[in-house]
């Protein structure tokens, strides 16, 4: 009797976690808007790790030491999305928000870091989404310019095309 009820509480624990761990995965994460034409397109988690990965450890002027940051660079997310590139308004979860010009965009810069090194990070460690330029490999990412860019907390982006 009591292997049963020990069983029947084991089966339930592991039931909420996958169930728990099923809806982070489906959880959206981010929604790329482009205004002008009313596309939307929502990602989450799991999709953002499926489109192409950069990597690069940096130090930035918000963390302690040089920190390993990955994810999708933000062109790779805008084509997946199928959105026309054009200037991008960038959100975070507090309602900040910048206008990134077009000419801003590389096809390695920025990155949408969805890891810290390896790891997903929370809320109050400035994600699950953050903007993020390999700060100490290009001295013009290393400015206020770009730093004004760097948005964590993310959560939305408005292509602004015509």
């Amino acid at each position: 009797m009591q292997r049963r009820l020990f069983l029947n509480l084991a089966t339930s624990v592991l039931s909420v976690f996958f169930m728990v761990h099923s809806a982070q995965a489906e959880t959206v994460i981010l929604t790329v808007e482009n205004p002008g034409t009313g596309r939307t397109v929502t990602f989450t988690d799991a999709q953002l790790m499926e489109l192409p990965q950069e990597v690069f450890e940096t130090e930035t002027i918000w963390t302690e030491g040089d920190v390993e940051f990955s994810g999708p660079t933000l062109k790779a997310v805008l084509e997946h999305a199928e959105m026309t590139l054009g200037d991008v308004e960038l959100y975070a979860i507090n309602d900040y928000n910048v206008v990134l010009p077009v000419d801003k965009i590389e096809d390695a810069a920025p990155i949408i870091a969805n890891r810290l090194n390896g790891e997903p990070f929370s809320v109050r460690e400035k994600g699950p989404l953050w903007v993020v330029f390999p700060y100490d490999d290009v001295e013009r990412y290393n400015s206020e310019e770009y730093f004004a860019f760097s948005v964590w907390q993310l959560n939305k982006l408005n292509v602004l095309s015509e």
